[in-house]
């Protein structure tokens, strides 16, 4: 009997860690990414990534708490969710995010209704960076901004984006799944952010993940990675849930990057 309510009490703990405790518990993750071409203008250049809200408005206040700012702001897709009750709040936070270079969104399959991309209410404007690129420019320096939308609900066309982008120019790409570094045309990129896999939403402590979402190898679900041709990935495990609203092992993510000179 003693040994029946142990395992039920243990039951219970893991089921409210999982369902209340570690989706609120949002994790700030810090990378430093070198790039050999980086202008010197743009030395300790950042970027706040944010990924798969799926409704979770709580990640604002997080942002606001402990004053997060970068001079690119980088959504990786997956805006709402059934939990978004309204979706006007989640609206309202977006038009909130702001960066002296610039607030910048791509698609995830989550945004799209019936095939096509619904974001009501939010009126994404220029922030749209679906199959197009843009510079940031510092002096005479620029870097290059590109996004993709969704490899599978939208019609991404990542060879005509990275034809846009002048040669040996330093270019970062946005998109929602990871795989888009599995691509031939990724090659053009110095770094992809992406988002999608969640971590894998329910782990074994961060170490295995029966459900990864992607393709590409090592068993990757979340982190940096680097490319057979130097591309480096970062997935963010994003701040909400889909299918199932637990998390386990894979704690919510606000991915801030910096960027030096190699």
């Amino acid at each position: 009997m003693i040994i029946v309510l142990i395992i039920l009490l243990l039951a219970s703990a893991t089921i409210f860690y999982s369902a209340v405790v570690e989706p609120q518990w949002i994790q700030l993750s810090r990378y430093a990414i070198a790039i050999p071409n980086l202008p010197q203008s743009f030395e300790g250049f950042t970027i706040l990534h944010l990924s798969d809200f799926h409704g979770r408005v709580g990640a604002f206040a997080f942002l606001r708490k402990n004053k997060i700012s970068a001079d690119v702001v980088a959504v990786t897709g997956d805006l709402f969710a059934w939990k978004t009750l309204p979706r006007r709040r989640m609206a309202r936070e977006l038009d909130s995010l702001y960066a002296p270079d610039g607030v910048y969104y791509v698609s995830g399959n989550h945004d799209y209704n019936h095939g096509e991309l619904d974001l009501r209410p939010w009126n994404v404007g220029p922030r749209l960076l679906d199959n197009k690129v843009v510079p940031v420019v510092r002096g005479g320096d620029k870097i290059w901004l590109a996004g993709i939308p969704d490899l599978i609900q939208g019609k991404a066309s990542l060879g005509s984006v990275a034809a846009e982008i002048p040669q040996k120019e330093v270019a970062i790409l946005l998109s929602h799944r990871p795989d888009a570094i599995l691509l031939p045309q990724s090659s053009r990129f110095n770094l992809v952010l992406s988002g999608h896999t969640h971590g894998g939403q329910v782990t074994a402590w961060g170490r295995w993940a029966p459900v990864r979402h992607t393709k590409v190898g090592h068993r990757y679900v979340a982190g940096k990675w680097t490319g057979d041709h130097g591309t480096i990935l970062v997935t963010s495990r994003g701040l909400g849930e889909s299918e199932l609203p637990i998390r386990f092992g894979s704690r919510p993510e606000v991915i801030h990057i910096s960027l030096y000179r190699a």
